[in-house]
C-alpha cells in the first residue's frame, strides 16, 4: 500500500538523519533537527510563491463556483459567509439595485456555464495537488483520475458555504460562540483531512492525514476568527477610497493569510513526521527502518 511505503520512506530518511554527526542545538540534538526541518521545509516549499498562487486559484475558482451556486440554487450560505467574514452586504454589489442572480444573461447562463466553471475551477485543485507533491514526494495525478480535481473543489466549496453557517450557532446559550467555533473547526478537519487524501491518491496515513487536518483547521479557524474583528474596518475603508477594486484586493490579501496556513500545516506535518522522538514515530506508525 502507498501509505505503508511512504512510512518506511520516512523512517529512512529518520536513520540517514541520525548517523550525520552534527554539533549545536539544531542539528545535534531531536528536537533542534525537527525545528530545524520545519524551517527548511517552509523555505524549500517556498511558503510565499505558494501560497500567492494558491491564493489566486481561490479568488478566481472557489470563489466562482460558490457565486455561480448560489445564482443557479438560490443557495445563501456563500453570501452569509462572505458576508461575515469580510464585514459587508454583499448586496451592495447589486446594479442599480438589482441583483445580478437576476439579470436575464447571468439565467441564460446555465448548466452549460455552471459546467464550465467547474472545469475551469479544477486549476485551484492542481495548484493544491502540486503543493502536496512538492512536500510528500508522491506521484502526480493524472487526467484519468481528474475526478480527483473535481472532488477537491467541491469539498472545499461547499466547506466554504458552511462555515458561514456556523455563526448561527452563536445565538443558543451561554456556550454558543464556543459551539460556533467548534462547528467551524469540525468542517475544516473533514475537508482538509479529505483534500490530501484525494489529491495524494491515498499515500499518506490516517495519523498524517488526521493531524495535518487538525492542523489545518484550527489554524485557518484562527484566521477567521481574528478577521471577524479586523477585515470589517480594512474592507468599509477599501470600499470608500477604491470602490470594488478595493474589496478585491482585501479578498485576496485575506486569501493569502489563509492560503499561508494550509502550505505551512501540510510542510511542518512532513517535518513532525520526520521527528526523531515519540512524536515522529506516532505519525509515521510501525515500519521497517524507525527503530530506536
Amino acid at each position: 500500500m502507498r501509505s505503508v511505503k511512504l512510512s518506511v520512506a520516512l523512517a529512512r530518511e529518520v536513520s540517514i538523519a541520525r548517523t550525520l554527526a552534527a554539533t549545536g542545538w539544531l542539528r545535534g540534538t531531536p528536537y533542534g533537527r525537527t525545528l530545524r526541518r520545519v524551517i527548511e521545509g517552509l523555505a524549500e516549499i517556498q511558503l510565499v510563491d505558494r501560497s500567492l498562487a494558491l491564493a489566486a486559484q481561490i479568488f478566481t475558482s472557489v470563489l466562482p463556483v460558490m457565486i455561480a451556486a448560489s445564482v443557479f440554487s438560490g443557495w445563501h450560505a456563500p453570501a452569509k459567509t462572505i458576508n461575515d467574514q469580510f464585514g459587508f452586504d454583499s448586496r451592495s454589489l447589486y446594479v442599480d439595485g438589482t441583483s445580478l442572480a437576476a439579470d436575464p444573461s447571468i439565467a441564460a447562463f446555465g448548466v452549460v456555464g455552471l459546467l464550465m466553471v467547474l472545469l475551469g475551477g479544477t486549476s485551484f485543485a492542481r495548484a493544491l495537488a502540486r503543493m502536496y507533491e512538492a512536500v510528500w514526494k508522491v506521484p502526480a495525478i493524472g487526467p484519468r483520475e481528474a475526478w480527483r480535481w473535481l472532488a477537491t473543489l467541491l469539498a472545499v466549496a461547499l466547506a466554504a458555504g458552511l462555515v458561514g453557517q456556523t455563526r448561527g450557532l452563536a445565538q443558543t446559550g451561554y456556550a454558543g460562540r464556543l459551539l460556533a467555533l467548534l462547528g467551524e473547526v469540525v468542517i475544516w478537519v473533514f475537508v482538509w483531512v479529505l483534500a490530501p487524501f484525494l489529491l495524494t491518491k491515498g499515500a499518506l496515513t490516517g495519523r498524517l492525514l488526521v493531524v495535518s487536518g487538525v492542523l489545518t483547521a484550527v489554524g485557518l479557524t484562527a484566521v477567521h476568527a481574528a478577521g471577524r474583528i479586523l477585515l470589517p474596518r480594512i474592507t468599509t475603508n477599501a470600499q470608500e477610497h477604491f470602490g470594488p477594486l478595493g474589496l478585491a484586493f482585501t479578498s485576496v490579501s485575506w486569501l493569502f493569510v489563509m492560503s499561508l496556513v494550509i502550505v505551512a500545516a501540510a510542510s511542518i506535518v512532513k517535518a513532525l513526521a520526520l521527528d526523531e522522538t515519540s512524536i515522529g514515530h506516532y505519525l509515521r506508525g510501525k515500519a521497517n527502518g524507525d527503530r530506536e
